[in-house]
Formats: C-alpha cells, sequence, structure tokens
C-alpha cells in the first residue's frame, strides 16, 4: 500500500507515541525511498524499548491514502458522501457563524462538546471553549474509563493509591486488568517480583496470560464484581484478618461495615458472582496475610452502574488489611509533578463551575467533580430537549457512533442536530455524519508536550507532514478565534502554560527529549502526620459526605440485572489489542492481525448452541437489539459467558451505511437509560454482564 507524507528529517529521531496514556519513546527512523521506521527507545525507563504493533504500524497508518487532508463541508443530503474542500479560514468562519446562530437562537448550553481518550492537554484547550461560551454540556469517556476507579479510591482514601510493587510484595491481586494487552508497563514489576516468590490471583471471567501465571484465578460473572468483593470484606472480617491497629486508628465507620456485611451470606455472595464459597475464602485470606500485598485494577470494573461502589469495596480491602502507603502495597505518591494538566490562561480557564451550574448539565452524575455531562445525558438531551435542547457543537478525537452507548440513539440524536463539527483522522462513521470535517494531525505531525508513566515529560516532535492537517489545539483555537473569545497562542506559549514554573520549560525539554521529577524518596505511612485527605482525616469506610448527596454511605450489593432465562449468558466486552478503541481499522497490518471482530465462549456452550466455530452469529440481549459478530471457542471461560471484541466498524464498506457500524459494534447493545443498565453516582453505563444469547445465521456471513 502507498502512503502519503512529507518527512522531517533525514536519518533518525527520538520522539513520543502518544497513541495511547503510556506515551512511549520511539525511535523513528529514515529509510530508503522516503520511507520511515518505528522502534522503540530502549532508554526509555518504563518500556525499556518495548512497543506494541499500534506503535510499529503508526507511520504506515498515518500516511495511509485515506487520512483526511483538508477542511472538507458538506454538501447535499448527510448519508450521501459528497463533499467540498474549503479552506481552514472558511471552515473556522462557518463554524463560528453556526455555533453562535445554536446559542442565540436557543441557549448557552445548546452547543455540546466531546472529546476521546488520549487527548491528553487538549481536554483543556476544548474546556477553555467551553468556558467562553458558557456551556456546561462538555462530555468525555471519563465515566467509563478511570473516573469510577478515581472517584471510588477519592471518596474512601482521599487519594487514588499507586502501587510499589517489588521484591517486598508478597501477593499481588490482578483484578479485571490484563497488562498484557493494555498498560503493559507494569508487566516487568510483576514479573520480578513472582520470581521472588509473590503469590498472585487474577480475578476475570477471562482465562487470560495472567490467570495462567496465577495461584488462583476466580473467574467472576461479568458484572458481579460489588459482590465478589464484599464477600471478600466479610471474610477478612468475620475471621479477624484486618490490621486491628490500623483499622481502630486510622478507619472511619469500621462497625457499620461489620453491621451491614452481617446482612449478606458468604454463599450468597457466591451464587451471584458464580465462584466457589471456598475459593472465595481462600484468596482473602491469602490477600490479607499476606503482607504487603497489591491489588491492581483494570477499565473492566468501570463498566457498571455500581462502578462506584465496586472500586469503594476495593479500596476498603486495601485499607483494613493495612496495605496502605507502606512499602510493597499501596502507596500515596509524594513526588511534585512537572506539569499541571490544566493550562492556567486565566482565572476563567482554570475555575470550576459551581455545583448550581453542574446541576443544570445534561446527565451530571451525582458526584460531579469530574463532569459536566455524561454521554447518556447528550444523547437523552438531543431526543427529548432536556433538560435543556441541545442542537449543535464539536467532537474532538472520539467517535460517539461506536464509543457511546445505544448506537441507535446516539444515531438519531446526531443525525436531528442543526449542525455537527467534527475533529479527526480518517472520515469515521461519526465524521461522516458532519457538516464540517476538520483534517487533524497525529502525534507524528506536531511538536508538543507528553507525560510518562514514571512522572517525567516527555517531548512530542514532529517527524512527518500530512496533507494541511493541525493538532486539535490549533483547531480550537482557530474556532474561538473566529467567535472572538478565545486568542491562538503562539506554541511555546501554549505548551509552557503546562509546565510547571522553574522546573522545566519547553525550550529545555524540546532539547533534552526527556525530563525526569527531582529525585524525591519515598516516604511511607504519610497519614501519621497529616491524617488522610477526607472529611474525617481517615479512611472513610462508611461516608457521611455520600450520604448527604443522597447515595449509599456503604456498598449495598444490589443485582443489576435479574437472571433472564431467554437470555441465559452474560457479556461483557474485550479491547482487541491490536487496536485503540475504534481506531486503525484502516490498517492493513493490524486488520491482517485481527480482521475481524470476534465473540469467544466455552466450546461446550458452541455445542449446546449448535454453533461453529468461524461463523458469523448473532448476539441479542433483551428488547431485540442485536449484532453479530465471528465465533470462537475458548476453553477458559465460564459456560454462561460471553466474550465480544469491543467498538468495531468497516472502513471499507464506505460512508452509504456509516462504515457498517451497527452490525459488530457492541455499544449498540448498551442503553441510555438511567437504572441498573447505566449511570450510578460515576455516570456509568453497563457493558459488563448483559444477558444475551447467541444464535446461528445457519451459515449466513456477512463479514
Amino acid at each position: 500500500m502507498s502512503v502519503d507524507f512529507i518527512p522531517l528529517f533525514q536519518d533518525q529521531v527520538a520522539t513520543t507515541c502518544s497513541l495511547c496514556g503510556i506515551n512511549c519513546r520511539i525511535i523513528v527512523k529514515a529509510e530508503s525511498a522516503g520511507k520511515l521506521s518505528v522502534t522503540g527507545d530502549k532508554r526509555d525507563t518504563v518500556t525499556h524499548g518495548a512497543i506494541c504493533k499500534k506503535g510499529r504500524d503508526a507511520i504506515t497508518l498515518m500516511g495511509h491514502p485515506d487520512r483526511l487532508r483538508s477542511p472538507l463541508k458538506h454538501c447535499g443530503k448527510k448519508g450521501e458522501g459528497k463533499w467540498q474542500t474549503i479552506s481552514w479560514q472558511e471552515a473556522f468562519d462557518y463554524t463560528a457563524e453556526q455555533f453562535r446562530r445554536i446559542q442565540e437562537g436557543w441557549e448557552p448550553n445548546s452547543l455540546f462538546m466531546a472529546y476521546g481518550y488520549s487527548k491528553d492537554f487538549m481536554y483543556t484547550q476544548l474546556l477553555r471553549l467551553a468556558n467562553r461560551l458558557n456551556t456546561v454540556s462538555l462530555a468525555g469517556p471519563e465515566t467509563v474509563c478511570w473516573a469510577p476507579t478515581k472517584l471510588g479510591c477519592e471518596y474512601t482514601l482521599g487519594f487514588y493509591p499507586g502501587h510499589d510493587i517489588h521484591a517486598q510484595t508478597k501477593c499481588v491481586v490482578l483484578w479485571g486488568v490484563n497488562k498484557y494487552k493494555t498498560r503493559f508497563t507494569d508487566l516487568v514489576s510483576i514479573q520480578n517480583a513472582l520470581q521472588s516468590g509473590t503469590k498472585m490471583v487474577c480475578i476475570d471471567p477471562q482465562y487470560t496470560r495472567h490467570a495462567a501465571k496465577s495461584d488462583y484465578w476466580l473467574a467472576v460473572k461479568p458484572g458481579a464484581d460489588l459482590a465478589l468483593a464484599m464477600a471478600m470484606l466479610k471474610v477478612i472480617i468475620k475471621e479477624k484478618l484486618y490490621d486491628n491497629g490500623f483499622v481502630s486508628q486510622w478507619c472511619y465507620g469500621f462497625d457499620a461495615l461489620q453491621q451491614s456485611l452481617s446482612e449478606y451470606s458468604l454463599p450468597f455472595f457466591a451464587q451471584q458472582c458464580g465462584i466457589d464459597a471456598e475459593d472465595i475464602r481462600s484468596v482473602a485470606r491469602l490477600y490479607a496475610c499476606s503482607k504487603p500485598s497489591v491489588i491492581i485494577t483494570g477499565n473492566a470494573l468501570d463498566h457498571n452502574s455500581d462502578s462506584f461502589q465496586v472500586n469503594r469495596s476495593i479500596a476498603m480491602l486495601m485499607a483494613i488489611t493495612g496495605n496502605i502507603d507502606v512499602p510493597g502495597g499501596q502507596y500515596q505518591s509524594n513526588s511534585v509533578p512537572l506539569v499541571s494538566g490544566r493550562w492556567p490562561y486565566d482565572e476563567q480557564d482554570v475555575n470550576e463551575l459551581s455545583p448550581q451550574a453542574r446541576s443544570k448539565s445534561a446527565g451530571t452524575p451525582l458526584l460531579p467533580e469530574y463532569f459536566r455531562a455524561t454521554s447518556q445525558g447528550l444523547i437523552r438531551a438531543m431526543l427529548t430537549d432536556q433538560p435543556y435542547p441541545i442542537k449543535g457543537g464539536i467532537v474532538v478525537g472520539a467517535n460517539p457512533m461506536t464509543s457511546w452507548p445505544d448506537t441507535h440513539k446516539v444515531h438519531e440524536a446526531l443525525s436531528g442536530l442543526e449542525f455537527l463539527a467534527v475533529s479527526e483522522l480518517f472520515m469515521t462513521p461519526t465524521a461522516m455524519m458532519a457538516d464540517i470535517v476538520f483534517p487533524a494531525a497525529s502525534f507524528l505531525e506536531f511538536d508538543g508536550v507528553t507525560q510518562g508513566q514514571d512522572g517525567s515529560v516527555r517531548f512530542q516532535q514532529k517527524v512527518m507532514k500530512v496533507g494541511d492537517c493541525k493538532p486539535d489545539y490549533a483547531i480550537i483555537a482557530g474556532i474561538g478565534a473566529a467567535m472572538k473569545v478565545m486568542e491562538a497562542p503562539a506554541e511555546e506559549v501554549f505548551w509552557n502554560g503546562f509546565l510547571k514554573t522553574g522546573e522545566v520549560n519547553y525550550s529545555t525539554l524540546k532539547n533534552k527529549g526527556i525530563v525526569y521529577p527531582s529525585e524525591v524518596s519515598k516516604h511511607y505511612r504519610k497519614y501519621e502526620n497529616a491524617g488522610f485527605p477526607t472529611e474525617s482525616g481517615k479512611v472513610e469506610l462508611c461516608s457521611d459526605v455520600l450520604a448527604a448527596m443522597g447515595t449509599d454511605r456503604l456498598p449495598v450489593y444490589r443485582q443489576l440485572v435479574p437472571d433472564n432465562p431467554d437470555y441465559p449468558m452474560r457479556l461483557t466486552g474485550s479491547k482487541p489489542k491490536h487496536y485503540m478503541f475504534s481506531h486503525g481499522r484502516q490498517s492493513a497490518c493490524l486488520r491482517k492481525a485481527h480482521p475481524y471482530p470476534e465473540v469467544r465462549i466455552h466450546p461446550d456452550t458452541a455445542t449446546q448452541l449448535q454453533l461453529r466455530e468461524g461463523e458469523e452469529v448473532a448476539i441479542e440481549v433483551p428488547g431485540g437489539k442485536v449484532i453479530y459478530q465471528r465465533l470462537k471457542t475458548d476453553n477458559y471461560l465460564a459456560l454462561n459467558v460471553a466474550v465480544a471484541d469491543l467498538s468495531w466498524w468497516f472502513p471499507e464498506q464506505g460512508e452509504k451505511s456509516l462504515g457498517n457500524v451497527f452490525h459488530s459494534n457492541v455499544n449498540v447493545l448498551t442503553s441510555i437509560e438511567p437504572g441498573s443498565y447505566g449511570w450510578g453516582e460515576a455516570g456509568s453505563f453497563m457493558i459488563n454482564g448483559l444477558p444475551c444469547r447467541l444464535k446461528s445465521l445457519n451459515g449466513k456471513n456477512d463479514l
């Protein structure tokens, strides 16, 4: 396949891959005939030169013939695929005109803004524009990506705990995470610990490579993680395996937690999560008695309406066993970050909205710290005009047609907008529905700043030019300038805004490539001097703050969705490791590695349902929603579990079908409705544990 780009160097250059949040250092080399290659940078203290297939293929993908290269304006009816190439200024002016018309004709909140994962500091630029335009209708992926975990920990411990894995660590619990597929940077420390005799527990419906190396594998029923966490708390408390000294001095509400758990039996919890009670007891004992121990959680725990309470319960496990801020356990970082995470342009840009303003936003969950709106709330507002009408907006680096819940509702909502702008690399299903499409530059095409997993700041050097693309921050600034509410800052001024004054500046970073924070010796048990950063100054097992907000002060187990004999299986999702969500389906290399969406079930289940390996099957949920994926059998899944690939669409099938986005995309099956299927305290929606059934298509195969 031919690629179309202009290399901007002659030999090789070190830069940073920001396709995902690891921000690996890479080496881009100039080969013969103008070709470029990508390898890992062995000097990277986080990755040690490791690089994934996505990173290795980045040059080819970013130079793909289908890359967007110029601003486009839609002509004719949506879905016809008729586009007119226009200038950047025309695109900015037209977008500004439509934004102004919508806000003046309806209200400021009628304009929405949405962003995707791995945008790093681009979110702040979009936040600036939202503040300047006085809209609360701003949504990102956080409600199903890390925020429930972070919030659950912060409302319990006062902070999000890191993990300090080394030879002293006696037990590692991997809960809903597969480090071989996502964020592999912990693999070295985990493997070194195992070689030193550390025990390991893997909690996952799927038998992963971690499970194969574990002392215990708990195949928890999808959607039942809260039952398992509460069961472990019950065992540890009932058998007095908790750290009595820590609990008595540093935990608030222990007696209330103990009383609450006494209302449930261990067999009840075991039945709910599909795990033998003795296995739960054994794992609880191993974790509590093998100090110091570490729990590492994954994104799967953010995918239900009870995600906040799941993560609160896991934080309680860390706390009552005395594993908080100890060597080899969980720790509270005391390093000083080199980046601020916000651009302190002026007070208007850094001030949070008031609780009163937040309460007016579309779908704001009960806990408002991180959110203005949820994707579900925005969709409902577009469809119902409640709590206010949403009539237009911009999507930056996101693909709501694959990533937001209930794809058919998303399509209906976006189709009804008066105006939609999208900033993208490729013509995605969402971009296909836009009125204006801005061609965004990839991480290889602009200089910038990223942050490493080790706290370092890393320079991202431009190595190639594709068409007339611009970075997202410049696109957002261009719209703001056209609306006369923002100025487009110079590159150095923009990036210096994120860097901590006195530690490092953009010019220094550009020369060095990577700057590490000042060496800070680790101090443990910091709470002994300062207490915990909570209302009580202690670990809040029972939260009066949550009670005042009108939610459960203690974890309460409620079965999310009742068992349904007509839909006897439970569906969960899996991120194909060769893709970044819906990104990368244009790549011949990545498609060769993973060409089609797959749903995996146990071979005995396949035999019972008369399904054949490799055939396309229907995956149906209550209400008649259905998608189609290829069947793959897996001996290490429970009999009632189905694991489906997430985020699929088919660029090769064109605009008429929106890349056939309704065919295999799991979010066709999810819901925007509040209740068991979604929202909860942290605004999540249910992906993990949907009741489903699989059916044969009798040999028909549309993939």
